[in-house]
Order: structure tokens, then C-alpha cells, then sequence
């Protein structure tokens, strides 16, 4: 026993040599030196206490009994110095066990030899070599051991078998020694010697030290395995938590907590896994692997793995399989496990709103005896991992709802207010610091709540807050304030909700609440208060508005009911023109009658040419005269008529012209624009019968919105011609510009001056104004669009001889007067003529092979229009010559390829349109 507890002391204290270093290391050394020397050296005197041979006293030398003791120590120190305990290198155990083997023979053979008795001692050469061998094999084996296996078991194994070297030496030894009587041994001999008693006392006392030494030996290495554990344990554990916060989510938490527990355990592979709400299905997310192994990831279901498995793992009980051979039959899940090169486990459940939700385990491709520290490390790792994955969703779904919360404070436009009364402490976000004109970074103290009440709203602002934080009212705070800007001075309106948070003292602790801007709400009640006291008042400008609109409305219905009477009469009028002219015409030309007949004629055809004026100007009112819009230069154009307007107003009105320079041509007809210019001169003549000033001007304006003369956003030119005559009353202006409406005398004027102007300014996109007062005067505005053109500087046409008017015309007109007198005209200019009184019948004489050069046809008629039979007349002999005559420039179905000429007209006219058609 001796021997054995001897060894595990020493054994005890060696294995703190290889996790300590200088100075400490020698002290471990020599304290296991001395453990194990003195274990031996105790055993082998223990057991010559129970030698004796009768008759003989016995007695030990005390040299070399002290020299065995020392051996003893010295060779094993030797020997567990050289002992490599991080690895059990073979020669390194080799030696160390002759050494220790060497120190208890040397031990033994040496105490032998320091022993006095009275008999001669010999000894048996082979059972000599029999007790070395015993004493080396043994102790290497004991080395062996103690160096494989560090743990406790391992290290009690090791210590029996150096107590077996110990103690099987020394019988072995004592088998092999003789003692023959002999003389007796005494003090003569010189020798300092100790008797059995001494020996047995110090022994005794040698024995209790080794004993002593063995029971501190345990204790000290149970507290030092028992602190480093936990250092251990701490630091893996500081680790983890390091590793787990600095993960962003749970996924990367649990990867990085599965390395580095299987790193820490040596395990084959450590997997995470998400349990499906059947709690049965389950995914590996990820794993760490030992290398060389597959991954575990994929998708399982968990009662494949047995029943011992499914029933632990969902009670919520961690699941510890040290051998899945010996522990789960076949059929039990021990194919599943084998299946992912599983024989050993420690899986760990998460229950949440009590279903299994998760698992982390650690797998070993080989069974293993997994220690309690072990699996209290797992079990703690992996509740780890569990907080800190409730962690990640707690705060993930805080940020979530703070993110709802402020979306929904933002878009409702709420801010939101905490007072905390105990500490003086105001806490307002930005919003909330808008409303009262902050800054978002500025720090704000309930002074600024005070001192950025309005005047009017302090006090009852103050009186409601006050009854909010008292303990006895504890009243709503619900009030609706102004405040005034303390950075911008703006004046806001508030509507404040809140409640005071009381102790059960009584005491009121803090005071929040939410704030919510309602300016925009005030002054849309202030308008309608004000829109309420109004009302009355506005409705009747409305009614007002409303029937102005409505009579301009008829005005302007009246005004296009007698457009298209107008036009309507001047068409019939013009065809009834175009023969009387047209005849006249013819009768001047042949001389027909004497100097009587001829007078006669002259008179009639100035009689129709002035109807012929009369029907323009009813054609203008009704915007259907034909135009021929260009660029003109008005500037030029008002400069160049200064002589005819001031010979037509006489000397009695003063002319005075103001055109701007750098004008830009508008779109007009020049010859329409002239008449109407000399028409307004003449107008403001008559109104001036005693004399007066006529300003004639051309400006270009842009014109907006809500401008005079009712027209679009655009760049215009405007010719005002204003006088200082006698000016109109309101009455008057609202009628002047209606046909027939005159405030000349009767005979003095048609009526149809400033109408014709109103029509011929609308047909060409612009407008005609009038203001005017009584006694100041009058002015004409006559508006016109900006032209994109140039305009094109005429030049005098050279006189060219008329070309030659030969071949047959075909003339279609329904009328037949109109037809007749243009059959004749045409036979005038050299033409054979063929007449048609529709398009149809054209059509029919063409279809029968009638031949004609030029086809000149009425436009508007019953059935095909003139542009349709001119079309058609083009697609079957594209060489034919058309000519379409039309009443007024209805344009409407014409096409602006084909050539015009407006009735009525004469011979030379129906001749130039030829001359210009034949080239």
C-alpha cells in the first residue's frame, strides 16, 4: 500500500510539470522525487519490519541506510525528469523507467547491504536478475501509463503497477537472499548502527510525511484541475459570448458558435438546426466539420432517429449517446446515426411557446465517454447561443416596431413629448422641437415650453398642465395652444394630449404625451368662418358673375347666329353678283350701245362692284372671307400708309405715327389689313367732325393670363388706333362692334366697319379690343399672332405678254347664270366651252369621251363638291388644268393644292387665275 500510495502521490505531482516552467517545475520535480524515492524507500523498510529470524537481533547502518533513501529519491527525480508528458515518446518512457526501475533496485540492494546481523548474507544470482526485471518492466510500464492517460484513472492503473515494481522487486530480492549464523555484530565494529525501534519510528514518521505528502498531493492537484477547469471553461465561454455579439444575425451566430465548440471539444462535427412546426421535419442550416469528414447539412426528419431521440429531444431533455452500437438496437435509429457517421452525441433542445423549435448538437464519428464537463460546457454553450438568438429577434423585433412606430408618428405627423417632474428633464424629437421654431440638435428644458407660449395661451395652457400633474385631479391634459418660433418666430398652432405617471405616494413622476401640429386645421376654420360671414355677399357677386357670363354668352350665340345668316346671304349674294358683273363687264368691253348705254353701264357696274364690297365685308363679320395669310412687316405697312390715311381724314385731325422699332412680322392679309386700317381711320374721322388727333401705333406684346383681349399665352402684335373724339357710353361700346349697328346718321355708314375688322382679326387667330369714354375718346386695338416667316420684299412684276388661251373648258355650276356668264367669258378669252350643271353630269360626258383641256367648277353643289370632281378629274388625266370657284373661303374639304378663284369676278380676273394656271 505503501508503494502504490507513494506512486499516485508522485504520479500526482509529476503531471504538473508539464503545464509548469522554471523554478516551479523543479519544485513539482522534487516534491514528486521525494514522494516516490521516499515511497520505496519506506515500503521496502515497512517490509523488513515484518523480517525476522529468531534469536537474532537486527539493526540497520545509518550511512548507508541514508544512501539508499537517497538513491531511491535521486534516480526517480532522474527519471520523471526526462518523462515527456505532452507525448509519450518511446525512448524518452524507456529510460525513464530503467532509471526509476535502477532506483529501487539500487534501493534495495543498498539497504540490504547497511543492515547488521549476525549471519553472512548471499544471494541467488538469477532471482537477482529476476527482481531487476521486475523492477524495470514494471516501472516502464508504470511510465507508460501515466504518460498516455493524464486522468485519474489512468494515474491510479499507473500507480499499482509501480507499486507492483516496488513491492514485486523487493520479495523477489528477499527470495534470492540467504543468511548463515554467524558471529554477532556489536559496537567494536565501528559502525553507527539503529536498532529496529529507531528504525521503526523513523519510518513510521517517513511513511506518515509520504502520506501526508500524498493526501496534499490529491487536494492540491483536485483544486488546480478544478481552477484550471474553469479557466478553461471562462475563457471558451468570454470567447463565445465574443463571437456571438459580434455576429450581425442569428445565422452567422450559430455558424460561428458551432466552430468553435467543435473546435473546443475536438469533435468531428458541431450542426445547427431549425425544427419545422410539426416538430418533426428539421434543416441543418450549417455545421463545422472536422477534415476529412462530409457536412451534415440538408433536411431530416426527427423520428427517424429513434423514439429515444424524438421523446428527449422534444421534452426538452438534452440527448447524451456515448455509443450508438451499444446504446440503440437496430430499428432505434442507430441506422440514422450510422448513416451521418455518427457514434457518439450530445444534442440540445429549444422549446419555444412549447414546441421544439431548435437544436445544436456535437457528433463524433467514434463512440466517446463524454465527461460531465463536457456536457455541462455544451449545455452551457448552447444556452448561450439560445439568449443570444432570442436576443437577436427581441432586438430585431424591437427595431421593427420602433421603425413602425416612427413611420407611423412621421406620417401622421405626431410628435411626442416626456417630462420627467423628479429631474427636471424635458425630452423632445425633433418634430416636436419644430413646432415650437428649435433646432433638431438643440437641447431643450421646460423653460422653452413656457417661454414659447403665446401670450394669449400661457396661462390656460399652464392651468391645464398643472391639473394634470396634481395628485388629487390627475386630469386629462388635452389643450390646443399657440406657440411662437423661438428661432423664426412663426406662430404655430399645437394640439397637446398627455397624462401624468404618479408613485404610490401620490406623487407625480413624469408627465407624456403626443403634440400635433394644426395650423393648416386653424386657418381652414378661420377661412370658413370667414367664408360664413361672406357668403351672402358672394353669392350675389357669383350671381352677378353668372349672369354676365350668361349675357356674354347670348351676345356671343347672337353674334354667330348672324355670322352664319351673313355668310350664308353674301354666298347667295355673290352668286347672284358673279353674272351681273360678268355681263357689265362683257358690255364695256364690246362698246355695246352709245354714249348713253355706256353711261348706263358704268354706273351699274359701279353700283355691283359696290355690293361686291358690301358682300366682303358681310364675308369678314362672318370670318368667312378668303384670305391669303403671309408675313407681314407692320411696321412697314403702317409707315407706308401716312399718306392715305391723312388725305382720307383730312387736314382738320392730326396724324401721328409711334410704331416700335425691330418688330417682328405677323401672320395677315396685307390687302384685308390695310382696308381695315383705312376703316378705322375713317371711323375715328367721323367721330372727330370738328377735328382732333388720330394716333396711329404698332406694338409686340406677350400676353398672359386673364389679358383684354382674351387670347392664349403668347407673343402678339397689336395697330391701336386711337382718337379724341367724342367717345361711347358703355351701351354703345357693348353694340359697336355687331353688324348694321351704326352711330353715324342714316346713309353716312353700312354698319359693317368694325365688324368686318372683328371678323377679319378672328379668322386670323387674334382678337379686336375697344375702350373707350365719353368726351375722351376712343382706341381700336386690332390684334394679330407673331409670324415664324420672314416677309418677302415685292418687287414690280415686269409686263408680260399673255400667253395664248386656246382649247376646250368644261364649266360645272348648278346656277345657271353663273355658268352662262362663265361659258362666256371663257369663249371671250378664245375657249371652246362645255357646259355640265352638276359633278355627276362632268363625270358622265367624261365617261362618254368628251375631251377638255381645263375644268373650271363651283365648289359648293349638290351631290360631288367641285374638289371632289377636281380630284377625280386628276387621277383619270393628271394633265388637265383645274380651277375651283368658290362663294367665300370655306376651306373646310378644299384641297390647298388645287387652285381659287372668289366670286364674284370679272373677265380679267377668271384671266390672270388662267395666266397664272397655264404658266
Amino acid at each position: 500500500m505503501i508503494a502504490i500510495i507513494g506512486a499516485f502521490t508522485a504520479l500526482s505531482l509529476a503531471s504538473r510539470i508539464r503545464t509548469s516552467s522554471g523554478r516551479s517545475r523543479s519544485a513539482w520535480l522534487a516534491a514528486a522525487a521525494t514522494a516516490l524515492g521516499g515511497g520505496i524507500w519506506s515500503m521496502h523498510f515497512v517490509a523488513m519490519l515484518a523480517f525476522s529470524m529468531p534469536g537474532m537481533l537486527m539493526s540497520y547502518e545509518i550511512t548507508a541506510t541514508l544512501l539508499s533513501l537517497c538513491l531511491a529519491i535521486g534516480f526517480t527525480g532522474a527519471g520523471l525528469a526526462i518523462v515527456d508528458w505532452r507525448r509519450a515518446a518511446a525512448s524518452r518512457t524507456l529510460a525513464a523507467g530503467l532509471l526509476i526501475g535502477a532506483g529501487v533496485v539500487s534501493m534495495h540492494y543498498l539497504g540490504m547491504a547497511g543492515m547488521r546481523i549476525p549471519a553472512t548474507l548471499t544471494y541467488d544470482a538469477r532471482w537477482v536478475a529476476v527482481s531487476v526485471a521486475i523492477a524495470m518492466v514494471a516501472a516502464t510500464l508504470a511510465v507508460w501509463l501515466a504518460g498516455r492517460e493524464h486522468r485519474l484513472g489512468g494515474r491510479a492503473g499507473a500507480s499499482v503497477a509501480m507499486g507492483v515494481a516496488i513491492a514485486g522487486m523487493h520479495y523477489v530480492g528477499m527470495y534470492a537472499a540467504t543468511f548463515t549464523p554467524s558471529r554477532g555484530v556489536g559496537p567494536q565494529d565501528g559502525l553507527a548502527t539503529v536498532g529496529q525501534a529507531y528504525l521503526a519510528t523513523a519510518i513510521g514518521l517517513l511513511t506518515l510525511l509520504v502520506l501526508l505528502l500524498g493526501l496534499g498531493a490529491v487536494w492540491v492537484e483536485r483544486l488546480l484541475r478544478r481552477g484550471t477547469a474553469r479557466e478553461d471553461r471562462l475563457r471558451f465561454l468570454t470567447e463565445l459570448n465574443d463571437r456571438l455579439f459580434r455576429s450581425s444575425d442569428a445565422w452567422h451566430a450559430m455558424r460561428a458558435a458551432s466552430e468553435l465548440l467543435g473546435r473546443k471539444l475536438g469533435a468531428s462535427r458541431c450542426a445547427y438546426a431549425d425544427v419545422g412546426p410539426d416538430g418533426d421535419r428539421f434543416w441543418i442550416r450549417s455545421d463545422y466539420t472536422a477534415p476529412g469528414l462530409e457536412s451534415s447539412v440538408g433536411e431530416y426528419n426527427l423520428d427517424l432517429f429513434g423514439p429515444r431521440a424524438a421523446s428527449d429531444l422534444r421534452a426538452g431533455q438534452a440527448l447524451v449517446v456515448r455509443n450508438v452500437v451499444r446504446e440503440l438496437a437496430p430499428g432505434e435509429g442507430r441506422e440514422m446515426f450510422e448513416a451521418i457517421a455518427i457514434d457518439a452525441i450530445i444534442c440540445c433542445p429549444l422549446i419555444s411557446d412549447d414546441r421544439l423549435s431548435a437544436m445544436m448538437a456535437v457528433h463524433q464519428d467514434r463512440a466517446r465517454d463524454w465527461t460531465p464537463f463536457e456536457i455541462s460546457l455544451v449545455k452551457e454553450a448552447v444556452e448561450r447561443c439560445w439568449a443570444h438568438v432570442g436576443r437577436i429577434g427581441a432586438e430585431a423585433r424591437l427595431r421593427e416596431s420602433e421603425e413602425r412606430l416612427r413611420l407611423a408618428v412621421d406620417n401622421a405627423e405626431v410628435g411626442f413629448w416626456d417630462l420627467d417632474v423628479v429631474n427636471d428633464a424635458l425630452v423632445w424629437p425633433a418634430r416636436t422641437k419644430a413646432m415650437f421654431g428649435i433646432s433638431p440638435g438643440v437641447p431643450v428644458t421646460f423653460e422653452n415650453f413656457y417661454g414659447g407660449l403665446h401670450d394669449d395661451d400661457r396661462e390656460p395652457t399652464m392651468a391645464a398642465f398643472t391639473a394634470a400633474i396634481d395628485p388629487e385631479q390627475r386630469a386629462l391634459y388635452d389643450v390646443e395652444y399657440r406657440t411662437v418660433g423661438k428661432e423664426d418666430g412663426v406662430v404655430r398652432w399645437v394640439a397637446a394630449k398627455g397624462r401624468g405617471v404618479f408613485d404610490e405616494a401620490g406623487r407625480c413622476l413624469r408627465v407624456a404625451g403626443t403634440a400635433v401640429e394644426i395650423t393648416s386645421r386653424k386657418c381652414a376654420e378661420e377661412a370658413l368662418r370667414e367664408l360664413n360671414a361672406t357668403l351672402e355677399a358672394r353669392v350675389a357677386t357669383a350671381l352677378e358673375e353668372r349672369e354676365a357670363v350668361e349675357d356674354a354668352l347670348r351676345q356671343s350665340q347672337k353674334m354667330e347666329s348672324m355670322g352664319q345668316l351673313t355668310g350664308g346671304v353674301a354666298h347667295d349674294f355673290n352668286n347672284l353678283l358673279t353674272p351681273i358683273i360678268g355681263s357689265l363687264d362683257l358690255l364695256q368691253r364690246k362698246g355695246v350701245g352709245g354714249e348713253r348705254e355706256q353711261r348706263l353701264i358704268a354706273g351699274a357696274m359701279q353700283s355691283a362692284e359696290r355690293a361686291k364690297t358690301l358682300v366682303q365685308r358681310l364675308l369678314a363679320f362672318a370670318r368667312r372671307q378668303p384670305l391669303q395669310p403671309v408675313a407681314v412687316d407692320i411696321g412697314l405697312l403702317v409707315q407706308g400708309m401716312r399718306d392715305l390715311v391723312a388725305s382720307t381724314t383730312g387736314p382738320q385731325v392730326e396724324l401721328v405715327i409711334d410704331v416700335s422699332t425691330d418688330l417682328p412680322c405677323a401672320r395677315a392679309d396685307q390687302n384685308q389689313l390695310e382696308m381695315a386700317i383705312l376703316n378705322l381711320s375713317v371711323n375715328a374721322r367721323d367721330a372727330m367732325p370738328d377735328g382732333g388727333t388720330l394716333h396711329l401705333s404698332a406694338r409686340a406684346e406677350t400676353v398672359g393670363p386673364g389679358h383684354r383681349s382674351g387670347l392664349n399665352a403668347e407673343r402678339y402684335l397689336y395697330i391701336s388706333v386711337a382718337d379724341t373724339g367724342s367717345g361711347m357710353d358703355e351701351a354703345t361700346l357693348a353694340r359697336a362692334a355687331e353688324p348694321f349697328f351704326s352711330t353715324k346718321g342714316v346713309g353716312k355708314g353700312t354698319g359693317l366697319g368694325l365688324s368686318m375688322v372683328h371678323g377679319l382679326a378672328s379668322q386670323l387667330g387674334g382678337a379686336l379690343t375697344l375702350q373707350s369714354q365719353i368726351g375722351v375718346g376712343t382706341t381700336v386695338e386690332l390684334w394679330l399672332p407673331v409670324s415664324a416667316a420672314e416677309a418677302q420684299v415685292e418687287t414690280m412684276p415686269e409686263k408680260v405678254v399673255s400667253p395664248m388661251m386656246t382649247g376646250t373648258a368644261l364649266v360645272v355650276d348648278d346656277e345657271d347664270m353663273v355658268r352662262m356668264t362663265t361659258a362666256d367669258m371663257l369663249a371671250d378669252l378664245g375657249y371652246h366651252v362645255i357646259e355640265a350643271s352638276s359633278g355627276e353630269e362632268a363625270l358622265r360626258l367624261m365617261g362618254a369621251g368628251v375631251q377638255f383641256d381645263l375644268l373650271v367648277t363651283d365648289h359648293l353643289m349638290p351631290g360631288m363638291t367641285g374638289t371632289d370632281l377636281a380630284c377625280t378629274v386628276r387621277n383619270l388625266a393628271p394633265e388637265r388644268q383645274v380651277l375651283i370657284v368658290s362663294g367665300y373661303a370655306e376651306t373646310a374639304g378644299i384641297d390647298a393644292t388645287l387652285p381659287r378663284l372668289t366670286k364674284p369676278f370679272r373677265r380679267d380676273d377668271l384671266a390672270s387665275s388662267l395666266r397664272q394656271l397655264i404658266g
